[in-house]
């Protein structure tokens, strides 16, 4: 544990390793005290993840530091402040808990242990002790199903690719975008036997991935006496099958897969796993499910008398839950939400959650003032028998305010005050604190952070939604209606904008300036695409060929906008994924599902139709590449239409299930083809760099005279 210490030291702070003294004491309660004396700071804590907590809240208290994923990407500090007295904290949550199964390929699909490596160490400072540990698992199933009479092409062809494997862990699909060879599997095992090994240095408790009975359809032939029932398909996908917890075969092959996981992995306790998750089990009826829940903790109990089952809230069955001793079942509410309406959880311990993000979408969103209030001590206040924190959002790597504040929150007993919170936050995230922006921030929390008003989740995107006069929806979850004032919005830009010559040489400033702008950008197509709906309505052809020509020209404004960053470039996402493959072939595979993920979802050759643009990103390169051409191949039907005086057949409903219609038109039609055919071209790209963006930013602010 040492060594990790040191590690963490030299990664995180090289310039002034040496100046930190550790002290671990193994208390069982997370707790830790700091002094500081003759230019060097002494930590006495309970385990590593206390240490590296109590040093990055150190850093930010009296350092003004503030890492995050979106501009201030490395702690510079060149020697450790000193101060009087002893600075310490006790944790009250028992767990933390970090990753949602979609975070692992909305966001962290494409990396690499080094990748890795820094977002342990940022768990650790952050407080997380029970992180998810899945990556690999694609050998644990390879290896069962060899086991049972599967060929390794069959069994390959049960498994998902890179960018989709998390629903395949969730029991939504199978088969998807499968991998070309078996090497990818042992690859994958590779980087999993790393993370986790990484883990168990820091002491954290890492969350392994169970058997819930979800099985390929195949192995009816394998077994043919065996009961195995179909699952109802997932938003459109193929039926998957389930194997009959009821049925002897059952035990048989979730031992087997348990002992493999073993074999490859170790055990450490904490299994999970999701029956039916947003899905319909194949009988409802509450003797069956009592069943599933009773046979999956007696697998489990069997297998480690130690393991605990951990089961997400989202689409939990009553009588699955309440078939499981209180305690041997961790209960993960993602949102926090289901707790109250399930009579506390019934008892059993809970997770409190937060899910701010679908999807991985950049929309600037969340609420920032409500979950000051600490979601963890409302329940606790209720009664609920709340053990710990967690943080389940899909994506990360955007709104780092709302993320920062996350993070303080998994660790914090009490409430936070939001304005002194911000003026601190201001301080350590553009290195000093500035009035004008603490005034634009202000704007901020009354428009795009605002707590009343609209669902987090479901903001979306014009820019990125199929084109129509005006799109509802961008992803099936995403709607594209304004939730604040959009003038007011702009006025908050632009007064932060005004700061750029005071504060324009911090990272964190240069980022926000960057997606604040974005933003305002995106919200003025939005506007001018009403503006266009209206001039067509009117048959007003000049001025909608006019409009047209603005929007076009917005969206190539934008897309060059994000180019400053790397952290909003299409470019980065893809080259990740070259840079994770051994070969070639394996370098295309990558390609495919990295672009598939961000633009079809499911929509491969007819797989299903109804997840396009759930997983939108306002990019560089995404926009020039494919929401700018959707919009360019919308607007030329739309003035021919006017120009020739007929009907433009064309609609996008808001309608989940009817989403797929829209390739029933002809225009439809054509723009699904670019999409398939966008989404397996593959190309090369540079690896994005940071450049100043202030100079651009300002000049499209008073080009399309925003504020």
């Amino acid at each position: 544990m040492e060594k990790v210490l040191e590690g963490f030291l030299q990664r995180n702070l090289p310039a002034c390793a040496d100046r930190f003294h550790i002290t671990l004491t193994g208390d069982p309660i997370d707790k830790y005290a700091l002094t500081a004396k003759d230019s060097c700071v002494y930590v006495t804590a309970s385990n590593p993840v206390s240490a590296c907590t109590g040093i990055y809240d150190y850093l930010k208290r009296y350092c003004h530091v503030q890492l995050s994923w979106c501009g201030n990407r490395v702690i510079d500090l060149q020697e450790p402040v000193m101060f009087d007295g002893v600075f310490s904290r006790t944790i009250v949550q028992k767990y933390r808990v970090y990753m949602n199964y979609c975070t692992l390929d909305y966001s962290m699909c494409w990396w690499d242990f080094a990748r890795w490596e820094k977002e342990i160490d940022f768990m650790a400072m952050n407080g997380i002790n029970m992180p998810l540990a899945v990556i690999g698992t694609e050998a644990v199933w390879f290896e069962t199903l060899l086991e049972f009479g599967f060929s390794e092409a069959e069994a390959l062809s049960w498994i998902s690719g890179p960018a989709f494997w998390a629903w395949q862990l969730m029991t939504n699909i199978n088969g998807y975008l499968s991998p070309p060879d078996k090497s990818y599997v042992y690859d994958r095992l590779a980087l999993g036997r790393q993370i986790l090994a990484r883990y168990l240095e820091f002491g954290m408790y890492p969350i392994q991935q169970g058997f819930s009975g979800h099985v390929p359809a195949l192995l009816r032939k394998k077994y043919p006496d065996a009961h195995i029932l179909d699952q109802k398909g997932w938003c459109g996908f193929p039926v998957t099958a389930q194997l009959d917890p009821l049925d002897p075969l059952f035990l048989k092959f979730g031992k087997a897969y348990l002992q493999t996981l073993e074999r490859l992995f170790g055990t450490h306790h904490f299994l999970a796993c999701d029956p039916f998750h947003e899905g319909t089990p194949p009988k409802r009826w509450r003797y069956y499910l009592k069943a599933v829940g009773k046979t999956i903790n007696r697998l489990y109990e069997e297998f480690d008398p130690q393991s605990v089952w951990v089961m997400q809230a989202w689409t939990m069955r009553k009588h699955i839950v309440k078939a499981v001793p209180k305690n041997r079942l961790l209960i993960l509410d993602l949102n926090s939400q289901k707790t109250p309406l399930n009579r506390n959880m019934w008892g059993y311990p809970v997770i409190s959650g937060m899910l701010h993000n679908f999807g991985g979408k950049n929309a600037l969103q969340g609420k920032l003032e409500k979950h000051c209030k600490n979601r963890y001590l409302q329940l606790k206040a209720r009664g609920a028998k709340v053990v710990g924190t967690g943080m389940f959002m899909e994506g990360i790597e955007q709104n780092p305010v709302i993320y920062d504040l996350q993070f303080e929150l998994m660790t914090s007993d009490a409430a936070i005050d939001a304005e002194i919170w911000l003026r601190d936050y201001i301080t350590r995230r553009y290195k000093t604190f500035d009035e004008s922006v603490f005034n634009a921030w202000k704007l901020f929390l009354q428009t795009c952070y605002r707590s009343s008003g609209y669902e987090e989740n479901a903001v979306g995107s014009m820019v990125a939604a199929r084109p129509s006069m005006e799109p509802a929806m961008t992803g099936p979850c995403c709607r594209t209606k304004f939730f604040y004032d959009p003038s007011v919005f702009e006025r908050a830009v632009r007064l932060f904008a005004t700061a750029a010559d005071r504060l324009g040489d911090s990272d964190g400033y240069q980022y926000d300036l960057c997606d604040f702008t974005r933003q305002a950008l995106s919200n003025r197509f939005h506007t001018q695409q009403s503006e266009f709906a209206n001039a067509f309505k009117q048959k007003n052809t000049a001025r909608a060929k006019e409009l047209a020509e603005k929007q076009l020209e917005l969206l190539a404004d934008l897309d060059a906008l994000l180019a400053h960053r790397s952290e909003l470039c299409l470019a980065r996402w893809i080259c990740d994924s070259h840079a994770l493959a051994t070969d070639e072939t394996q370098r295309r595979y990558f390609d495919r599902n990295a672009r598939t993920l961000i633009s079809l979802w499911g929509d491969v050759n007819g797989t299903c139709a109804y997840l396009y643009d759930y997983a939108w990103r306002e990019w560089h390169g995404m926009i020039k590449e494919f929401y700018a051409v959707r919009w360019e191949m919308f607007y030329s039907e739309a003035v021919a239409h006017l120009e020739n005086g007929t009907e433009f057949p064309l609609r996008n409903t808001d309608n989940y299930l009817q989403r797929k219609n829209y390739v029933a038109f002809p225009l439809g039609k054509r723009m699904n083809e670019f999409e398939q055919k966008w989404a397996s071209t593959y190309s090369e790209y540079a690896y994005p760099t940071d450049s100043d963006v202030v100079p651009d930013a300002k000049r499209l602010l008073e080009k399309w005279h925003i504020g």
